[in-house]
């Protein structure tokens, strides 16, 4: 029953030291938001079958992870343990739980450079127990000129993707080391790297690069590939492309059982320049060797069984795989087409990564400057976390909410 006053736990962390539960008390309007979106969690779907599983997020689960943190991802390491790795005033970061999310750890910094925005963090728990931080390094200089033409021979840093390794999961970290390298401007700079590692060991990157079209507003989805655990790596092979448009933020799946690689990307060819959840896919023999996956593939398909109207905005998707097998997606959602006003959105999939449907919002609709950058961890067979940056009560940061998975109602299509 919905009571006039709802008191949730959610745990506040300082900026150096573990914080304890903090109870939290929401108004009657807040609580009805939060009871229609999430305790009841009402779904809006497909009128097709989308996936046999459907999400109950738990309004009392919800954690702040990182006072102005920003762009999250989460692992289970080797240990048992659960770490967050994010971005907090230009440097990444990394915290580590104990207690399955309840609590958080003192924040960790991985790496700092002076002169540098670092973000779009990533981590890879390797098979040999150690574990690979990814990230983003910007440029500050070009950062104050981002899309605008600077002074010729101002800009000569490059942006790079980098990455730096624990052996003793999270708790120390080894130098950076670059990956990549594109360009000193916008136009030319990379983005967003993302990982898996396949059952064969091979350990497989992917990003947004600029790098090749200096002179076109086009994006490709770029693969790096190591061998040894991360300690060399291949040239960048294009393995995502749509002619005249940007694919962008990659999130790559090896599926369970070696049943092919699934890289869920933003699209924005697929209805009226608005970027759109999509999928492109390799099997695991071709691994892509087959070449890049062009806009008319049929390796490429909308995410979403009920696509969005062609004006809203649907961006920086996430994939995760249950145990079960069905998938689940993410994205940031938005009627108007603009970042301030999005939404966290989650979908359930079949096990081939198709007909995404009955989605939920884990959080009630967002304070400006909206939910950005949202990330899924599934902590076991049933429950999967959203983590994503936004705003809990007035507080901007990280935060996380807990969703139980469970069969989808039977009078749901």
């Amino acid at each position: 029953m919905v009571t006039a006053i709802f008191a949730a736990h959610i745990t506040l962390l300082a900026r150096s030291e573990m914080v304890e539960l903090a109870s939290i008390r929401f108004s009657v309007n807040l609580f009805s938001k939060i009871a229609m979106l999430a305790t009841i969690a009402i779904s809006i779907q497909s009128p097709v079958h989308a996936g046999a599983l459907e999400i109950q997020w738990r309004p009392e689960t919800v954690r702040l992870i990182e006072r102005d943190g920003d762009y999250a991802r989460m692992a289970r390491l080797s240990d048992g343990a659960i770490a967050c790795a994010y971005d907090y005033d230009g440097k990444m970061c990394l915290r580590r739980s104990t207690d399955e999310g309840l609590t958080w750890g003192q924040r960790i910094q991985v790496a700092e450079e002076p002169d540098c925005w670092l973000t779009n963090a990533y981590l890879l728990p390797l098979a040999n127990r150690d574990l690979l931080y990814f990230w983003n390094e910007r440029p500050r200089a070009a950062l104050r000129f981002q899309r605008r033409p600077a002074p010729r021979g101002l800009l000569t840093r490059p942006f790079l993707i980098r990455m730096a390794r624990s052996s003793d999961c999270g708790v120390t970290w080894s130098s950076p080391t670059t990956l990549y390298e594109a360009g000193p401007t916008y136009q030319d700079g990379c983005w967003e790297p993302a990982a898996i590692q396949l059952t064969d060991g091979e350990v497989q990157v992917y990003f947004s690069n600029e790098r090749p079209y200096p002179d076109t507003d086009e994006q490709e989805i770029s693969l790096l590939r190591s061998k040894d655990g991360g300690r060399t790596w291949s040239k960048a092979e294009r393995v995502a492309m749509r002619a005249r448009h940007r694919d962008g933020m990659p999130a790559p799946l090896a599926l369970a059982g070696g049943h092919g690689i699934l890289v869920a990307i933003e699209d924005n060819g697929l209805s009226s320049g608005s970027f759109k959840p999509a999928i492109v896919s390799t099997t695991a023999d071709d691994n892509w060797s087959s070449g890049p996956v062009g806009g008319d593939s049929n390796k490429r398909w909308g995410a979403l069984a009920m696509p969005l109207e062609p004006d809203w905005y649907g961006g920086a998707p996430f994939l995760a795989q249950l145990p079960s097998g069905e998938t689940l997606l993410s994205y940031q959602e938005s009627s108007d087409g603009s970042l301030r006003t999005c939404q966290m959105a989650v979908c359930v999939g079949d096990a081939s990564g198709r007909r995404f449907g009955r989605k939920t919002y884990p959080l009630p609709s967002p304070a400006p400057p909206g939910q950005l950058w949202n990330s899924l961890f599934v902590k076991n067979a049933d429950t999967v976390t959203a983590i994503l940056g936004g705003t809990v009560n007035g507080v901007r940061g990280v935060w996380a909410i807990d969703g139980d998975v469970h069969a989808a109602s039977s009078d749901k299509k």
